[in-house]
């Protein structure tokens, strides 16, 4: 089958610097070019799949909308009836 084809001009002189280093015909050239976008077209990953991460405030790595006086403040609750627990009230 004769199709024309006319490569855009950069391309057209990397073909055909390719097929005079290569002693090769034009025709060689841009049918093992062609068959290798092919087969690398094929071969082509799927992208990674992005994941979010949440962002943390610069501020210590505190996460906004954590309120850290209160849980500053739930964790002495906690340690103080964990030292009651084992010791007993006084």
């Amino acid at each position: 089958m004769r199709t024309t084809f006319t490569p855009a001009p950069d391309i057209a002189d990397r073909i055909y610097e390719m097929a005079k280093n290569s002693k090769k015909s034009l025709n060689e050239v841009v049918n093992e070019l062609i068959r290798k976008g092919l087969i690398e077209q094929n071969t082509v990953k799927e992208p990674v799949k992005k994941y979010d991460v949440e962002k943390y405030s610069k501020d210590l790595g505190k996460f906004p909308g954590i309120d850290y006086e209160r849980l500053t403040k739930v964790q002495e609750e906690m340690d103080a009836a964990d030292w009651v627990e084992k010791h007993g009230r006084s």
